[in-house]
C-alpha cells in the first residue's frame, strides 16, 4: 500500500508509474505495463526483505505465483463482486477504480492484495457505480509506445 502511495504521491516516483496508469483500456494484460525501472524498484523493495528474512525459496516463489495471478486478475475485464468481502480483498471491480480518470477516483484504490487498508487509510473509492467511466492518466500527457514510454520519466518538460 504504501509503497504504491508513494509512487503517486512522490512526483519522481510517479513519472514512473504513470506508464502503468497510460492503459486506456483496462484488461488482463494492463497490469503487465510497466516502466523497466519501477518494475525493478518494486521487485527489490518487495523480495529482498521475504529474502532477508529468511523465508524458504518454496515460500518466495508461492508469493511470485500469487502476486502474478492477483496482477492478472485485478486488471481483467470482470466483474467479481464477493458480497461483504469486497470490503477486505481487491478485485477487478476495486482496482479498475484505481486506474480512472474520473474525479472521485484520483489517488485512490492503493492496495493491491487487501481493499481493508484503503478503507481504514481513507482512500477508498467511494462510488454508486459499478465501473468507471474512462481510464488513462488525466490529461493523457504519456507518450504511446515502448520506447517513448521507457524515455518518458526522463523527459520532464514542465
Amino acid at each position: 500500500y504504501w509503497t504504491h502511495r508513494a509512487y503517486h504521491e512522490v512526483p519522481v516516483l510517479w513519472r514512473l508509474h504513470a506508464v502503468h496508469h497510460s492503459v486506456k483500456s483496462m484488461d488482463w494484460m494492463a497490469g503487465s505495463r510497466q516502466h523497466i525501472l519501477e518494475l525493478l524498484i518494486t521487485r527489490t523493495l518487495v523480495l529482498a526483505p521475504i529474502y532477508v528474512l529468511g523465508f524458504s525459496k518454496e515460500v518466495i516463489d508461492a508469493y511470485i505465483v500469487i502476486v502474478g495471478f492477483q496482477a492478472v486478475f485485478n486488471h481483467a475485464n470482470v466483474s467479481v463482486r464477493l458480497g461483504p468481502l469486497r470490503y477486505v480483498l481487491v478485485t477487478p471491480n476495486f482496482h479498475h477504480w484505481h486506474h480512472s480518470q474520473d474525479q472521485e477516483a484520483l489517488d485512490r484504490n492503493y492496495a493491491a492484495h487487501f481493499a481493508f487498508i484503503d478503507y481504514l487509510f481513507g482512500t477508498a473509492v467511494k462510488s454508486d457505480r459499478l465501473w468507471p467511466g474512462k481510464y488513462g492518466v488525466l490529461g493523457d500527457y504519456v507518450p504511446n509506445g515502448f520506447v517513448k514510454q521507457l524515455k518518458f520519466p526522463f523527459t520532464w518538460k514542465g
